[in-house]
Formats: C-alpha cells, structure tokens, sequence
C-alpha cells in the first residue's frame, strides 16, 4: 500500500467541520445539541490550517495527567478522535467535540491514511479543558507534520502501520495569537449548533511530553497508560 499526495479545490476563509468524530457519548455532535454551563462534559473546538499534501488527516486527544505523564482516557471516556480532515488549499476549518470527564488533555498522535503515523512523545501540547464550557485550543496547522511523515517514513506498506517518533511536534497557534478567534469560533457554534449557550473560553496550551508504549506483541506504540 502506498500513501499518494492528493491536492484538493476546496475555497473559503473558513468552513464547517464534517468529519467523524470518536468521543465519548453523546457522539456525533448533531445540529440541535443543547450545551449549557451545567452540563458535566466539556466542548473542545479547534481550528485546522490548510495543507494539500494528503486527502484528509486525523488528530488524537485524550485525556492526560501532566505529573505522571500518562494517558487516562478509556473506549468511552476521555477522547476525541477527529478523522478525516479534509484538505484544503487555504483557509481554515473548525472542529468541535464533547469530552467526558473534563480536565486535562493533550494531542497524542496526528495521522493519514491509517498507516502512516506521528506520535507527539517528544512535545505536545496539552490544554485545561473546562465543563460547561466552549474551550477553543487554537488554530492547529498539520502541514508540518504531514511533511515530516512524507519525508521520514517509508511511502509503501504491506498494511503495517508505520508510527515516527520522538521528532514530530504540534503546530498550533494559542488563542492569544489568533486575531477575532473569539468572533470567529462563535459565528461557527452560532451556525453549526444554535442550541448551544455556554460561555466560549481560551484553553491555553501548556507543553508536554510522554513516554510511548508497548502493545502486547511488543512493538512499540504511541501511547502508555
């Protein structure tokens, strides 16, 4: 199996999320969601940056303890998987998911095509995520990334998954450093999820990092718990 750059038309400033996303329940978000400050779970919303060097990408967050550097999440809580990000030649695109519990998470993993991984050991970002909150993380741009995939790991598989390490690094732009992102990421909630009423708030991101783990055949895997 080989991974092909595909390059895409897609035009706009920014546009609507419409890839799946894996969270704990309640998922998928649907348009008459009803979230408001006493609701248990938090809402995360990010931004992603354009990139043609693949058809779509997927992103990783868990939920993580900073003091032991270990994940937390289980099958059903503390997640969020958004796949199939699509490409886009300019503009950016918005995200949401809810998570459950609220609390610290931080990316894990950014991939493509399902084969061709990059795991964050070596510097991620991590991020507060407030319940009955709107927490917007920041603009997160996959080009870098997947141009490191691109260069480093090999471009065929015979269906192995192929993981790099140590060397990829989140690139994501914080709230305070995104010009009307407070104007923008309501008109997106506005649009997308009327219902919605909690207070959007910045979840700065805080430096992390994390040791792989090992899957029960011995290989080496991205996250440890």
């Amino acid at each position: 199996m080989r991974c092909l750059p595909v390059i895409l038309a897609v035009a706009g400033v920014w546009m609507f999320a419409t890839e799946a996303v894996t969270a704990g329940p309640p998922y998928p978000l649907k348009p008459k969601l009803e979230f408001d400050e006493s609701s248990p779970y938090a809402m995360i919303v990010f931004e992603a940056g354009p990139q043609t060097i693949t058809r779509d990408w997927n992103i990783k967050v868990y939920a993580f303890d900073p003091d032991t550097r270990a994940w937390k999440n289980s099958p059903l809580k503390g997640l969020a998987i958004f796949t199939k990000i699509r490409a886009q030649p300019e503009g950016t695109s918005f995200h949401a998911a809810l998570v459950s519990p609220a609390g610290t998470y931080a990316v894990s993993s950014l991939n493509t095509q399902g084969f061709w991984n990059a795991c964050f050991n070596g510097g991620t970002k991590a991020f507060q995520l407030q319940a009955g909150k709107v927490n917007y993380i920041g603009l997160l741009d996959p080009k870098p990334v997947l141009e490191k995939i691109f260069a480093d790991l090999p471009d065929k598989t015979q269906q192995k998954v192929l993981i790099l390490f140590d060397t990829p690094r989140v690139a994501l732009t914080p709230p305070a450093q995104r010009e009307n992102w407070e104007a923008d990421a309501a008109s997106f909630i506005k649009e997308r999820f009327p219902k919605v009423i909690a207070p959007i708030v910045a979840a700065e991101p805080m430096e992390a990092t994390f040791e792989p783990g090992k899957s029960i055949l011995g290989g080496k895997i991205c996250e440890r718990y």
